[in-house]
């Protein structure tokens, strides 16, 4: 009886560790997925009568209801891309002129953050996708 109940902790542990670098690739999920999310979370907390944390999950469950709201999940993605587009802007700025100065050191040094903020836009971009094709359903 008691090596049922630590398996299936034990199984719980290991699915929430596997889901955790999902979700947090998805930071700005769809309402309806969040709702998803919490009633796959209820599940498993009902399976292992673990009270407190369905009574978490309600309050959290209620509050999406009540203050979710897709088009300001929209906005925040639209900002993210703002945000990087600027960034990448002004490091292009910083480049041309590291480039014009001939300091290699710093070229190397704004080229690389040009490098990881082109990447960071193109993943933001990717979510933005994956939301608006989410929102749809």
């Amino acid at each position: 009886m008691k090596t049922t109940r630590i398996l299936k902790v034990a199984l719980l542990c290991l699915s929430l560790s596997a889901a955790l670098p999902a979700l947090a690739d998805h930071q700005w999920q769809t309402c309806a997925e969040k709702q998803q999310q919490i009633d796959n979370q209820m599940q498993y907390a009902r399976a292992n009568n673990n009270q407190r944390q369905i009574n978490r999950l309600n309050a959290q469950k209620a509050d999406i209801a009540q203050n979710c709201n897709n088009n300001d999940l929209r906005q925040k993605y639209q900002q993210k891309i703002a945000k990087l587009n600027n960034k990448i802007d002004e490091t292009q700025r910083k480049l041309t002129k590291a480039q014009a100065k001939g300091d290699t050191d710093k070229v190397a040094e704004l080229q690389n953050k040009m490098n990881e903020n082109t990447a960071k836009l193109q993943q933001a971009k990717q979510n933005y996708a994956r939301f608006e094709q989410a929102a749809k359903q």
